[in-house]
C-alpha cells in the first residue's frame, strides 16, 4: 500500500509493491571504481522498517564514498609525484617516509600547478603540504571492524555489549566523534569524557572493563589497518577500581552448609553449587562443562576451551581435583551422554551462567542476606581455606585459575593433579 501522506526522506524510494528501497547515484569519479551507477538497498517493507534502517544503510553509503574519495585522490597524488619525480619518490611518499629533498620538491612542484587547468586544487593541496590524504576511519567503523573479528553475529552477549559500548560513547563525547572524525582525531580528553560519564553511573570496576573493550577495539583497528596513532584510551587512570577490600566477603563454613540445603530439591543447583564449593572454580566455569571434561578414573575436572565456553584467561585452563562427593555428584549428570554432551544442558549455553546465577541467587537469598556475599564467595572461601592450611601461593593461584605475574611459573609441564590433590583435599 502505497504512503501517500508522508514524506519521504532523501534516496528513499517507494515501490509499487509498498516495499522502500535506498536508491543513489554513485558521482561520476567515482563511477569506474565502484563500477555501477546507482547504490540500491533493501529498507523494508514497512514504514517504520525503513525509518528504522535507513541512517543505517545511509551511514555505510557515505563512509564508504568517503573511504573511495580519499583512496582516490591518494592515488592522483601518488600518480602526480611518480609522473614528476619517479617510482622511489611515489613509494617514499606512500611509505610516509618524505625528507626534506622530497618535501621541497613536492612543495615546489604544487605552487607550479596551482594555476594549471585540469589540476584538482586538492591534489596541489597535498602535494605543497607533502603528505597524502588520511583514509577517514572512524571509531564507529572500527567498532564494527572489532564485531566482525569477533563473530559478533554469531554472540548476543558481543552484540550486545559493542552496541551498548556505542550507544555510552555517543552519549558521552557525542556522534560526530564517533561516526564522522577520524579515530586518530580522537584525544585523551574524550578518552577521559567517556571514562568520567561511566563512572556517574556504574561501579568503578566495571567502568574498567568497558574502557578495556573499547581499548581492544582501538588496538585492533590499529594493527589491521596499520595505522600509526597512540591509542587514547591507553593507561586510562580510574579512581576506585581494582581489588576492593571485602568487595566480595567468603562464606563461613555453617554459611556454606546452610546454603547447600536450600539446593537440596534441584540435582542441578545441588551439583553445582557442591563444585562451587568444593573446587572455587567460577560460575561460568561449572555450567559450562562437557562430559569429556570430568575424568572419573583419576578423579579431576578440567577448566578449558569447548563448544559450550570459552575460558577468562590462558591461567584459566587448568585441572582440579574432584572431592568422592563431588564425582558421586557429578556420575549422575553423566549417564548415558556422550564425551562432547553437556554436563548440565539446562545451562551449557551462551547467558546459560548469567541464568543459573540468577536462578541460584534467588534460593541463595533466603539464608544468606549480606549483600557481600554471594555464589562467587565460595571461590573467596576456598582461597581462605588453601592459605590456613598452609597451601604454597603457586600452587593456590594454579587450582583457582590465578595469574601469576612470576615468569618461572610459565615454564615446564606444571604441577601434577597428585600435588594438587594432597592441597585441596585438606581444605574439603
Amino acid at each position: 500500500m502505497l504512503i501517500k501522506s508522508k514524506k519521504l526522506p532523501k534516496y528513499v524510494l517507494e515501490r509499487t509493491s509498498g516495499a522502500f528501497q535506498y536508491k543513489r547515484n554513485v558521482p561520476d569519479r567515482l563511477k569506474a571504481i565502484i563500477g555501477k551507477k546507482t547504490f540500491r538497498h533493501s529498507l523494508g517493507k514497512t514504514y517504520d522498517e525503513m525509518v528504522a534502517r535507513l541512517p543505517v544503510i545511509h551511514k555505510k553509503v557515505e563512509a564508504l564514498l568517503r573511504q573511495l574519495d580519499d583512496e582516490a585522490l591518494r592515488d592522483r597524488v601518488l600518480a602526480t609525484v611518480e609522473t614528476n619525480f619517479g617510482k622511489r619518490a611515489a613509494q617514499m611518499l606512500d611509505a610516509g617516509d618524505v625528507d626534506e629533498n622530497l618535501d621541497m620538491a613536492m612543495f615546489d612542484l604544487g605552487h607550479q600547478l596551482e594555476d594549471e587547468q585540469g589540476v584538482e586544487p586538492m591534489v596541489v593541496a597535498h602535494l605543497i603540504g607533502g603528505s597524502l590524504p588520511y583514509s577517514a576511519f572512524s571509531l564507529s567503523e572500527a567498532i564494527e571492524l572489532y564485531a566482525d573479528y569477533k563473530d559478533a553475529s554469531d554472540s548476543k552477549k558481543v552484540s550486545n555489549q559493542l552496541a551498548r559500548i556505542t550507544t555510552d560513547l555517543r552519549l558521552a563525547i557525542g556522534d560526530y566523534k564517533v561516526d564522522e572524525i577520524p579515530m586518530n582525531a580522537l584525544t585523551r580528553a574524550d578518552a577521559n569524557k567517556y571514562r568520567d560519564y561511566l563512572l556517574e553511573r556504574i561501579a568503578p570496576n566495571s567502568v574498567t572493563r568497558y574502557i578495556n573493550s573499547v581499548r581492544a577495539v582501538i588496538n585492533h583497528a590499529i594493527i589491521e589497518r596499520g595505522f600509526k596513532m597512540e591509542n587514547p584510551f591507553q593507561g586510562l587512570r580510574i579512581k576506585g577500581a581494582g581489588n576492593v577490600k571485602n568487595a566480595r566477603l567468603p562464606l563461613s563454613d555453617i554459611e556454606a552448609q546452610t546454603a547447600a540445603d536450600v539446593f537440596l530439591d534441584d540435582d542441578t543447583f545441588s551439583s553445582i553449587y557442591l563444585l562451587l564449593r568444593e573446587t572455587g572454580c567460577r560460575l561460568a566455569e561449572a555450567t559450562g562443562l562437557q562430559v569429556s571434561d570430568v575424568n572419573l578414573q583419576e578423579a579431576f575436572v578440567e577448566i578449558r576451551e569447548n563448544r559450550f565456553r570459552g575460558i577468562k584467561t590462558d591461567s584459566s585452563a587448568r585441572k582440579i581435583p574432584l572431592s568422592q562427593d563431588a564425582i558421586k555428584s557429578l556420575q549422575g549428570h553423566r549417564i548415558g551422554k556422550s564425551d562432547d554432551e553437556a554436563i548440565f544442558a539446562r545451562y551449557a549455553r551462551e547467558g546459560g551462567a548469567g541464568s543459573a546465577s540468577a536462578a541460584m541467587l534467588k534460593r541463595f537469598r533466603k539464608v544468606i542476606t549480606d549483600p557481600k556475599k554471594a555464589l562467587h564467595s565460595l571461590r573467596h572461601r576456598k582461597k581462605d581455606q588453601l592459605r590456613e592450611v598452609g597451601c604454597p601461593e603457586e600452587i593456590s593461584r594454579v587450582l583457582l585459575g590465578h595469574s601469576s605475574q612470576d615468569v618461572a611459573s610459565r615454564y615446564g609441564a606444571g604441577h601434577s593433579v597428585e600435588v594438587l590433590r594432597e592441597w585441596i583435599a585438606k581444605t574439603w
